[in-house]
């Protein structure tokens, strides 16, 4: 489920933290270098090589397969079940210079349904980057990325306008950010101006003017981290956010928003790892009969990994969010999340993700709180191809407002081509 905007975070900090190199591998070492896991370990074995061209590597995939969606609309009556196609592919050219970077990339994910056409969508983002190296801790980089992406039919705010169909919307982002160190001492900084651009959406021959909700944003932020020791680090953000509204009709809307976090990341033993940030968050709007909306700013990430072949990566944030809704203009938003992945045999992957998702609304006060549960196999046939299976299940545990809960079932087969 999309949302916007809450960018960058915990990126931020981390980025202000010294950096280590993974240099073990399964089976180079009888034990697991520190942060190496599940997910990001190398296989020499069924890695794609990728493609030399210069001082740049070439990558890309593309992927696709059937799939079974029993509920598309997210309602607990009148249930319409449909099948579909989804097709993904990546493409990225990075260099691999010993200093500065730059690079490319794009992305494309698309969904055609058999029988409900008008729930079809394609989402897809273009972009690149350059980094300019001051010296070894010290640098500079910038990036743009345009995204053409939309908002599931099932999202609440998208039920809660009386819209049926995928919302879909063009963003264009660009951002700076520069950091450095002074022994144990990392500094970051980091500028954001973003756009959501939403489409206006025909239903039963009636105009929605979902446009009116397009709003640009600008972000500034600030970011310190001091080392106690290797992998463990003392961290502190603060955060600004201007937004404003494209419709004069919406502009009662435009808000600022600032926020300021501290807490640590921290590597306990090499099988514990943690990354928390504890804070405050306050937003106050232009429109005087607006509620200002404030509270707790949580940002928290916990690794455990008992063995080389299982992980367990734990998630939660608090932040707020922009609604589509016309009788309601943010929300505050708490995600739990809990991820195992487990390398059943060294190339059959297995992960479940398990996800509490609640919105929180002042003005109507309202709440919706979505579990989702999704297993995922993937089996690496050699270097370039993979087939995936995976399963999904949402259920609306509850909803206030007259709003029905509903149960989900999604189904998807993928073989992905890789160079």
């Amino acid at each position: 489920m999309k949302s916007f905007p809450s960018w960058g975070l915990l990126g931020l900090m981390v980025a202000a933290l010294p950096v280590g190199e993974a240099r073990a591998q399964l089976g180079d070492s009888p034990e697991v270098a520190r942060g190496i896991t599940v997910v990001n370990r190398q296989r020499p074995d069924f890695d794609p090589l990728g493609v030399r061209l210069g001082g740049f590597r070439l990558n890309g995939a593309v992927e696709a397969g059937p799939g079974w969606d029993s509920n598309i609309f997210g309602r607990r009556r009148n249930v319409v079940s449909d099948g579909f196609v989804e097709e993904r592919g990546n493409l990225s050219l990075r260099s691999d210079w010993t200093t500065h970077a730059a690079g490319i990339s794009a992305n494309s994910v698309n969904r055609q349904y058999f029988s409900e056409s008008r729930q079809d969508w394609n989402d897809w983002d273009l972009g690149g980057f350059g980094r300019y190296d001051f010296s070894a801790d010290t640098a500079l980089q910038a990036a743009y990325r345009h995204y053409r992406a939309h908002l599931d039919v099932y999202n609440f705010d998208v039920q809660s306008a009386g819209i049926v169909q995928p919302v879909a919307y063009n963003s264009d982002e660009v951002s700076v950010v520069g950091n450095t160190r002074l022994n144990r001492l990392g500094l970051i900084a980091q500028g954001v101006y973003r756009t959501f651009d939403f489409e206006d959406t025909v239903i039963r021959n009636t105009l929605t003017p979902v446009s009116q909700n397009s709003f640009n944003t600008a972000i500034g932020a600030v970011g310190g981290s001091y080392s106690l020791a290797p992998g463990r680090n003392i961290t502190t953000i603060v955060r600004v956010q201007d937004i404003k509204y494209t419709d004069n009709i919406s502009s009662r809307r435009d808000s600022f928003t600032w926020e300021a976090l501290a807490g640590f990341d921290y590597d306990f033993d090499g099988v514990w790892q943690a990354r928390v940030a504890l804070g405050w968050r306050q937003r106050e709007y232009s429109g005087p009969n607006l509620k200002t909306l404030e509270g707790p700013a949580v940002e928290a990430a916990v690794t455990y990994a008992p063995t080389q072949l299982t992980t367990a990566r734990f998630r939660l944030t608090r932040t707020i969010e922009e609604s589509i809704r016309q009788d309601a203009v943010s929300y505050q938003r708490t995600q739990i999340g809990l991820t195992l992945d487990h390398e059943y045999l060294r190339n059959v992957l297995l992960q479940a993700d398990l996800l509490y998702d609640r919105r929180e609304y002042e003005s109507p006060n309202q709440t919706a709180s979505d579990g989702v549960l999704t297993l995922t196999a993937r089996y690496l046939l050699n270097r370039n191809a993979t087939v995936v299976a995976s399963y999904g299940y949402r259920r609306r545990i509850e909803a206030t407002g007259g709003f029905q809960e509903f149960d989900r079932n999604l189904l998807q087969l993928r073989l992905r081509l890789a160079i």
